[in-house]
C-alpha cells in the first residue's frame, strides 16, 4: 500500500510540475518567448529526479501536448501540418529525452549507493541483534510457557466454580487476545447448513466488531467442515498467500483478516463451532506455542459448553416438576369449583319448576288476548290493499283470501276457499306448482320469511307479475299454513323490461359507432362505461381505463395536455366540455380527437356524471391543413398577376405614358399577359378541381396512340416553331382505353413543359411502348434536367422547379397535377426520371381495351 502511494505521489509531482511549468511559460511568454521550453525542461528534471523514468515520460508527454496546443502556430489544435513545427517538436522532445534518460541514472545511481550504506549498516547492526535476540528468545520462550499454563489453569478453575458460559467464554476470549497480542479473538457456533453467528468476541477498537453479524461463508461445504470434525487446526500466516480459494479469500477480506488461526470446538463426535484468533492489520507467523495454546483452550471450551448443557438440561427437569405441582394444584381447586357448581344448578332447578307453574297460568291468559287479537287481525286483512291469502303446508290448499286477493286474481268472494293453489299459478313446462311451491317453502324454512317474484295466472287466463312476502305460523285450525301477501308488480316489470331494451339498444349503438361513447361519475372520478371504440382509437385496454381513469389524459400528447387538463378542470363544473386535441398511440402515431361532454344531473338539479363523445378527427384535421394550404396559396397566385394587370392599369389612369405610345403600348401587353396568365389559372383550378371531386366524367374509348399524340402535337406545334424544336415519333399501332379528350390534354401539357424548358433547335422525342396489359408513353426533353428530390414534388399543386419558373417561362404550376389526377382516373401511373444538364423523361400508363 505504501508504494502505491509513493507512485501515485511520483506521477502527481509530474502532472504538478507540467502545470507549474505551464502556467510560468504562459505568464512569462512576452519575455521569454523564443525559449519557451525552459520551464518544461526543468520540470522534466524535477519529475524524474523525484519519481524516476516513467514519471519523467509522463511530464515530458504533457509539455509535447503543451507547447503544442498553446505555444506554436497555429494555436489551439494538433494537427503537425507544418515542417517547421514537427522539427521544434522533434528537437524538444529529443533534448527532453535525453535529459530523462540522464538524470534517472543519476537518481538510480544515488539510490544505489544509498542501498549499498544501508545494507552494510544493518549486517554490522544484526550480528550484534543476533547475539542479543538467542538471549531474550529463550527468556520469552519460557516466560510464554509459563503464561500458557497459567491461562489453562485459570480457565480450567473458572469452569469449575462458574456456570455462566457467557462469562466464561468473553473472558477467555479477552484474555488469549491481550496474550496473543492479536486483533480479535471470536468463538463461532454453527447452524445447520455450515452458517453460524458468532456468540463472544474480543477485538481492538480499531477493527471492524463481527457479533451481531449473521456469517455464512458460502465457500464452506460439507467437504471442509470435515476435516474440522477429524480435529484440523489451521494457521494461516497471510490469506493471499495461504493457496485457499479466492472465494474464501473474499469472505476473509470483508471480516478485515489477513491471517488466522483456527481451532475445532467439538462436542463429542459432533463439531459444535471454532476458536479463532485474527491478526488484521498485518500478515503474522502463528509459532507452535500459540497453536497449542490455542488447541488447549478449545478442549477447555467444550468442557466449559459441556458443563452449561448438563446444568441446562437440570434446570429444565426441575421446571417441569415444579409445573406438574402447579398443575395439580389447580386440577384440586377446579373439583372443588365443579362441586359448588353443581349445587347451585340443583338449586336453580327447584327455582325453575316453581317459575314453570306460574307461566303456563300466565299463558292461558295470553292465549286469550291472543284470540282477540286474531279477530282483529281478521278485520284488517280484509281491509288491506294488498292481497293476502292463507294455503295449507300439508296440501296446498288455499284456506283463505281476502277481498282484495280475490279482486287482484279475478275471483268473487269466497270463490278460491277450498281450491288447489295451483289454480293461480302460472306453469310452463320446464316450471310446475311443484317447483314454485319448493322453491318458496325452502326459501322460507331457512330464512323464517321470503320475499319473491312470480309470475300468475288471473282467473280470465291472463298472466300477471307479483312481488309475494311468504311465512309460516301455526294456525290453531289448520296447523302450519303459509301466508302470502301479494302486489301486482305487472306495471313495473313492463317498465324494467323498457328500460332493459333501451340499454341493449343504447349498448348496440355505442359499441357499434365510430366514436368513443364514455360516462363518468363525477364523486369518485371513475370511469363507469367506454365503448370498444377507445380500444380501436387510444389502442388501449378498456380495463385499464376503468381501473385507472389517468390512462385517458396520459395518451394526450405533451404539448396538449396542460392546456387540456386546465380546460378539464374549469368546464367540468358545468359538465360542458367542447375540445379538439392530440393523442400519442401505443404504435407511436399521433391523432387527433375531438371530446365533447355534456351533463347528467340528478332530480336535484345537482351534476352527479358526466356523458361525453370522442371521435378521431385526423383525417378532417389533414382536409383542413391542405385546403387551408391551398387557398393560401391560391390566393398568392391569383393575387400575383391581379397585382401586375392593378399596377399597369394604375400607371395608365395617372396619363404619364399618355405621350409615350411604345410604354403606352408596352403596358397594355402586361396587363393583356397576366389576364391571360389569371384566365389559365383559374381554367386549371377549376379543371383540377373537378377531375378530383369526381364530377368531371370522362367517356373512355378505344383510342388508338399515334393518333393522340398527333392531336397533342399539332396543338403545340407552333410554339415548338418558334424555338426551331422538332418532334421526332416512333410510330406505334397500339390501342388504349382512355378518353381522348383527357389523354390529348395530358400530352398537350407534358409537350408544353418539354418545350419550354428544352434549348431552341433541339428535339423532343415521343415513343410507345405496348407491355403485357399496359401501353407505356414517354416523353423525352434535352433541357436542363429536374434535381432527385424535385421528381416526385412536381406532380403536386404550384409546385415547380425554380420559383422564378413562374415568371419567365410561365405556366400556373397546376399543369401536373392535373396529368397525375387524368392518369389516376384511368387507373395508370406517371412519373418521371431526369438527369441533371442532360434531359427529362415524363412516362404514363393507360390500360389496353378489355383491361
Amino acid at each position: 500500500m505504501m508504494r502505491n502511494y509513493q507512485q501515485l505521489l511520483a506521477y502527481s509531482v509530474a502532472i504538478g510540475s507540467a502545470a507549474i511549468a505551464l502556467l510560468l511559460s504562459l505568464w512569462l511568454e512576452p519575455l521569454i518567448s523564443r525559449t519557451i521550453g525552459a520551464f518544461f525542461y526543468i520540470a522534466i528534471i524535477v519529475s524524474t529526479w523525484y519519481g524516476g523514468f516513467r514519471p519523467g515520460i509522463v511530464t515530458l508527454v504533457l509539455s509535447t501536448l503543451a507547447i503544442d496546443y498553446l505555444f506554436m502556430p497555429p494555436r489551439y489544435q494538433f494537427w503537425l501540418d507544418q515542417p517547421e513545427k514537427l522539427l521544434r517538436l522533434s528537437i524538444f522532445l529529443l533534448v527532453a529525452l535525453v535529459i530523462n534518460l540522464i538524470t534517472s541514472n543519476l537518481q538510480y545511481s544515488r539510490r544505489k549507493i544509498q542501498q549499498l550504506n544501508q545494507q552494510l549498516s544493518q549486517e554490522n547492526a544484526e550480528q550484534l541483534r543476533m547475539a542479543l535476540d538467542d538471549r531474550k528468545q529463550a527468556q520469552e520462550t519460557l516466560q510464554q510457557q509459563f503464561e500458557q499454563q497459567r491461562l489453562v489453569m485459570e480457565m480450567t478453575q473458572r469452569i469449575r466454580r462458574s456456570l455462566n458460559l457467557q462469562d466464561i467464554l468473553q473472558t477467555t476470549v479477552d484474555e488469549v487476545r491481550q496474550f496473543l497480542e492479536c486483533d480479535r479473538v471470536t468463538i463461532f457456533q454453527f447452524y445447520p447448513g455450515w452458517g453460524g453467528t458468532t456468540i463472544v468476541e474480543s477485538v481492538a477498537p480499531e477493527w471492524m466488531p463481527i457479533l451481531p453479524l449473521q456469517i455464512h461463508d458460502p465457500c464452506i461445504g460439507e467437504e471442509n467442515v470435515e476435516p474440522f470434525k477429524k480435529g484440523l487446526v489451521t494457521a494461516k500466516t497471510d490469506i493471499y498467500t495461504a493457496g485457499i480459494s479466492p472465494c474464501h479469500v473474499a469472505f476473509l477480506e470483508s471480516l478485515q483478516v489477513r491471517a488466522n488461526l483456527v481451532v475445532p470446538v467439538s462436542l463429542g463426535d459432533e463439531l459444535w463451532g471454532l476458536l479463532a484468533a485474527h491478526q488484521c492489520a498485518a500478515p503474522r507467523e502463528w509459532q507452535s506455542s500459540e497453536i497449542a495454546l490455542l488447541r488447549q483452550l478449545g478442549a477447555q471450551v467444550s468442557i466449559a459448553i459441556q458443563q452449561a448443557d448438563l446444568f441446562k438440561q437440570l434446570q429444565t427437569e426441575l421446571t417441569e416438576r415444579k409445573q406438574a405441582e402447579i398443575d395439580l394444584q389447580q386440577l384440586n381447586t377446579e373439583l372443588e369449583q365443579r362441586v359448588q357448581e353443581r349445587t347451585a344448578q340443583l338449586t336453580e332447578t327447584n327455582d325453575r319448576l316453581q317459575k314453570t307453574v306460574i307461566q303456563q297460568q300466565q299463558i292461558q291468559l295470553t292465549l286469550l288476548e291472543q284470540s282477540q287479537m286474531l279477530e282483529l287481525q281478521a278485520v284488517i286483512t280484509r281491509n288491506m290493499g294488498e292481497g293476502i291469502c292463507l294455503v295449507r303446508i300439508d296440501n296446498a290448499i288455499i284456506v283463505y283470501a281476502n277481498p282484495k286477493f280475490e279482486q287482484m286474481f279475478g275471483y268473487d268472494s269466497g270463490e278460491l276457499n277450498g281450491q288447489h293453489v295451483s289454480i293461480v299459478n302460472c306453469v310452463t313446462k320446464s316450471v310446475t306448482t311443484q317447483n314454485v311451491n319448493q322453491a318458496t317453502l325452502s326459501a322460507i324454512l331457512q330464512n323464517t320469511e321470503a320475499t319473491y317474484e312470480v309470475q300468475n295466472l288471473k282467473k280470465d287466463g291472463t298472466p300477471f307479475w307479483c312481488s309475494v312476502t311468504a311465512s309460516v305460523f301455526r294456525h290453531p285450525d289448520y296447523g302450519d299454513v303459509l301466508v302470502a301477501v301479494h302486489q301486482d308488480i305487472t306495471e313495473r316489470k313492463g317498465i324494467e323490461e323498457a328500460l332493459r331494451e333501451s340499454q341493449e339498444k343504447f349498448r348496440q349503438m355505442a359499441e357499434n359507432i365510430q366514436a368513443i361513447f364514455w360516462i363518468k361519475d363525477i364523486r369518485n372520478q371513475q370511469v363507469l362505461y367506454v365503448s370498444n371504440a377507445y380500444e380501436t382509437i387510444w389502442q388501449r385496454s378498456c380495463e385499464d381505463l376503468y381501473h385507472n381513469h389517468s390512462n385517458w389524459l396520459d395518451a394526450i400528447h405533451p404539448e396538449d395536455r396542460q392546456r387540456v387538463e386546465i380546460e378539464f378542470i374549469e368546464k367540468f363544473r358545468t359538465g360542458h366540455y367542447d375540445n379538439k386535441y392530440r393523442i400519442i398511440r401505443a404504435d407511436g402515431s399521433i391523432r387527433w380527437v375531438r371530446d365533447r361532454a355534456f351533463p347528467i344531473k340528478n332530480e336535484l338539479g345537482e351534476l352527479v356524471r358526466i356523458a361525453g363523445i370522442a371521435e378521431d378527427i385526423t383525417e378532417l384535421e389533414q382536409i383542413n391543413l391542405i385546403k387551408s394550404e391551398f387557398i393560401g396559396i391560391v390566393s398568392h397566385e391569383l393575387r400575383t398577376p391581379l397585382t401586375a394587370i392593378r399596377a399597369a392599369l394604375g400607371l395608365l389612369q395617372t396619363g404619364i405614358y399618355d405621350k409615350k405610345p411604345d410604354k403606352f403600348k408596352r403596358m397594355i401587353e402586361i396587363a393583356a399577359i397576366d389576364s391571360d396568365r389569371l384566365v389559365r389559372l383559374v381554367n386549371d383550378i377549376l379543371d383540377l378541381e373537378r377531375l378530383e371531386s369526381d364530377r368531371a366524367v370522362l367517356e373512355k374509348t378505344t383510342c388508338n396512340a399515334a393518333d393522340l399524340i398527333q392531336q397533342a402535337v399539332a396543338v403545340v406545334q407552333a410554339i415548338a416553331n418558334q424555338q426551331n424544336i422538332t418532334f421526332e415519333i416512333h410510330p406505334t399501332n397500339a390501342q388504349v382505353w382512355a378518353a381522348a379528350d383527357a389523354i390529348v390534354q395530358t400530352l398537350t401539357n407534358l409537350l408544353g413543359n418539354a418545350i419550354k424548358f428544352s434549348p431552341a433547335d433541339s428535339t423532343i422525342t415521343l415513343s410507345v411502348q405496348q407491355q403485357t396489359d399496359r401501353v407505356l408513353f414517354q416523353i423525352t426533353d434535352r433541357g436542363r434536367g429536374i434535381p432527385a428530390d424535385k421528381l416526385e414534388a412536381i406532380f403536386g399543386r404550384f409546385q415547380q422547379v425554380d420559383a422564378s419558373d413562374s415568371r419567365t417561362k410561365g405556366g400556373t404550376g397546376l399543369g401536373l397535377a392535373i396529368c397525375r389526377s387524368i392518369i389516376d382516373r384511368h387507373g395508370g401511373q406517371i412519373w418521371a426520371e431526369s438527369t441533371l444538364g442532360v434531359g427529362s423523361t415524363f412516362f404514363f400508363t393507360l390500360p389496353m381495351p378489355g383491361n
